[in-house]
């Protein structure tokens, strides 16, 4: 009779075994699903940390953009600002060479045609191309008048005679002449 309580004795043991390696088994799936839920939370997270760094860098990138595009508003503005003050320049320049070029031809025997194609050829050289439409052409001719040494009288009798409708004109001559 030993043997049948040995094989009594066996079978629960068989029973636990069996039941231990189902509880074996449930615990390694359990760990395995843990571990990929764990790691696709890690890819999770580490796709977010990305996508933070991404933004971060576009943050970054609009920022240098936005500081680049100031730097040239501000260059842009220089560049303005500083061709008024080369602008002004050479408005003073032609004024000054309107004014000798007037007061040779008064002290060497005025002729017009002569006069007019010099004040031409002059204006391109200072890349204007109508130098009778230009203010500044008329106040050098004023003051290349007055440096000519024309008195009061004459420089009168000069703008009466030369015979515009045109007064502004007339007050540019004046305006050179009285400046200078």
């Amino acid at each position: 009779m030993t043997e049948p309580s040995y094989k009594i004795g066996f079978q629960p043991k068989n029973k636990e075994t069996r039941l231990m390696k189902r509880i074996q088994k449930l615990l390694i799936a359990l760990t395995l699903g843990l571990t990929i839920l764990s790691l696709n939370d890690c890819f999770i997270s580490d796709s977010v940390s990305k996508a933070v760094d991404s933004l971060s860098k576009s943050s970054d990138s609009l920022e240098s953009l936005s500081k680049s595009i100031k730097s040239l508003s501000t260059s842009v503005s220089s560049i303005f600002s500083s061709s008024s003050d080369d602008d002004e320049k050479k408005e003073k320049a032609y004024l000054k060479d309107v004014r000798d070029l007037t007061a040779m031809h008064v002290e060497n025997g005025f002729q017009e045609i002569e006069f007019k194609n010099d004040l031409t050829t002059l204006a391109l050289h200072n890349g204007l191309t109508n130098w009778k439409s230009l203010r500044v052409t008329y106040v050098g001719i004023g003051s290349g008048l007055k440096k000519a040494g024309v008195n009061e009288d004459k420089f009168q009798t000069f703008l009466s005679e030369i015979g515009t409708s045109n007064p502004e004109i007339v007050e540019s001559i004046r305006k050179g002449f009285h400046q200078f």
